[in-house]
């Protein structure tokens, strides 16, 4: 197996199945990947919703955790089922460009040096406005979004801090790149959805947990 597609959700029953279906339809070779979706133990239908797709054929394997346990818990549940030489993170209501996971995982597959790949964003509004987002490696470490590593290192690494509610890819990314190098693709793959508010929503604890890992990992 190449590659294992994260999928975590928390209450995002209009917006999972969007997630799932773009992580299918790939121009990547069916047999090169696996999509693990482990839901947060939603309150509401996310997880029918997810049973609805079903696992076609063994493609999907789904997870639901007993107790909402937050993201970073959901992230290394997936992780230790994950069968992939290589891994990213889609959050449940973002999507995919049907060329992500092949464009990205050709850089890994032909570059041994490099430990994870990056690439630029779409940023779609609830109005499926799009505007285009050059995502600077500052950026990476704000959003942490559609970034593919090495499963083996990200494994070295103890995976995600669990104890972050908001910052976990912050955490883990900060750590990666002491430790590995990233390659920048130049390339809008990622659709990284912009609901309204969620940009000001939970800032105050984004900026403590920020500075607490910045304190942590230096």
């Amino acid at each position: 197996m190449k590659i294992s597609v994260i999928v975590t959700c928390y209450n995002l029953e209009k917006y999972i199945s969007r997630a799932i279906y773009s992580c299918l339809d790939q121009t990547i070779s069916e047999e090169n990947y696996e999509i693990i979706v482990v839901d947060d133990y939603s309150t509401d239908n996310s997880w029918n919703v997810i049973q609805s797709v079903g696992d076609l054929g063994g493609r999907i394997v789904s997870v639901r955790h007993s107790e909402n346990k937050g993201v970073g818990e959901a992230s290394n549940t997936a992780l230790s089922v994950a069968k992939g030489k290589y891994v990213v993170k889609v959050d449940g209501d973002d999507f995919i460009n049907k060329n992500f996971l092949f464009a990205m995982s050709q850089i890994l597959d032909y570059n041994e040096e490099i430990g994870f790949v990056y690439g630029d964003h779409l940023i779609v509004d609830e109005n499926n406005k799009r505007q285009y987002s050059i995502n600077t490696l500052d950026k990476l470490l704000d959003n942490g979004a559609g970034v593919m590593f090495r499963t083996k290192n990200v494994n070295s690494l103890g995976g995600y801090a669990t104890k972050y509610k908001t910052r976990d890819d912050y955490d883990l990314i900060t750590r990666y790149i002491k430790n590995f190098d990233g390659y920048y693709l130049k390339l809008p793959y990622y659709r990284y959805f912009q609901r309204n508010g969620s940009l000001s929503k939970n800032a105050a604890q984004r900026e403590l947990e920020k500075n607490e890992i910045d304190k942590n990992n230096n």
